[in-house]
């Protein structure tokens, strides 16, 4: 296992880092625009409440990746860690049958065995599943994509259980980040992590149709950071996701991505049908 990033790279390492990885640039063209594309050591979060759509774009994006070229994906690897238990194979199947224009059994297969699938269940179990997969990263220099969903699945637990230490509550939660933002960086990976809204703002009824015409602002923002500033601080691009009020009927959701460190929001609308995620 390589667990000492201090000691000297092997051989399959320096590959991993040099030559190994590709690019995500074109991951999904109508999302990232392409100087807010992704690239190498950056992580992104998406935000937003239960039932907002956050899965499903992971699944797409999923999909972008694990589909072969020649029907327009990457043909990349993607670690996939699930903390709250609700990944569904099915669903990812389904959308890759749609997305290919000859479905077959071979070709899904094809498909799936790029894509890797974790499961935890704490945040302590998260940390030390993080550092047994370091020699995967090391030996598998197409795998260029880690989503995390979701980050924020232990934090009641991990609060109750650091009692009236904050310090206690965030430990845990602090060393994965930590270590997280080492991977990506060391390794030359994309990271992707869910959080959930765990506090709302009140919707605004007034705000009228015409809301979804105007340019995007930080009154389409419903965020309140409660997860450790070790995490708040390495995230580079932030994606707020919230679900339309009229949705129950059409099943329309909206996005604004915001690069942090140019402050550029952008807003966008989809809708999740059978087949995945399609942008408006």
């Amino acid at each position: 296992m390589c667990s000492d990033f201090h000691r000297a790279e092997s051989g399959t390492e320096l590959l991993a880092r040099l030559e190994g990885r590709s690019s995500l640039k074109e991951i999904e063209p109508y999302l990232f625009a392409d100087e807010e594309s992704p690239v190498h050591g950056d992580i992104l979060e998406f935000h937003g409440p239960e039932g907002t759509g956050k899965t499903e774009m992971l699944y797409h994006l999923t999909a972008r990746c694990i589909l072969p070229k020649s029907e327009g994906g990457l043909e990349i690897e993607v670690l996939f860690i699930d903390t709250d238990h609700h990944f569904d194979m099915l669903r990812l199947v389904t959308i890759l049958e749609h997305r290919l224009s000859q479905s077959s059994e071979e070709i899904i297969k094809s498909c799936l065995g790029r894509f890797f699938l974790v499961y935890c269940s704490s945040s302590s179990q998260l940390l030390l599943t993080l550092y047994s997969l370091e020699s995967m990263f090391c030996s598998h220099p197409s795998l260029c994509l880690l989503i995390l969903d979701s980050l924020s699945a232990f934090y009641w637990i991990d609060r109750a259980n650091g009692g009236e230490s904050v310090n206690l509550q965030e430990s845990t939660l602090k060393k994965c980040s930590q270590f997280l933002e080492r991977l990506v960086n060391v390794y030359r990976l994309v990271l992707f992590a869910s959080t959930q809204s765990i506090m709302q703002k009140p919707s605004n009824s007034t705000e009228g149709p015409s809301s979804a015409f105007r340019h995007p602002s930080n009154e389409d923002i419903d965020y309140r950071p409660y997860l450790c500033k070790a995490w708040q601080q390495m995230v580079k691009h932030r994606i707020f996701f919230s679900r339309q009020d009229d949705s129950e009927k059409n099943n329309k959701f909206s996005l604004v991505l915001r690069h942090l460190k140019s402050n550029n929001l952008k807003k966008h609308f989809f809708i999740i049908g059978e087949s995945g995620v399609e942008f408006c």
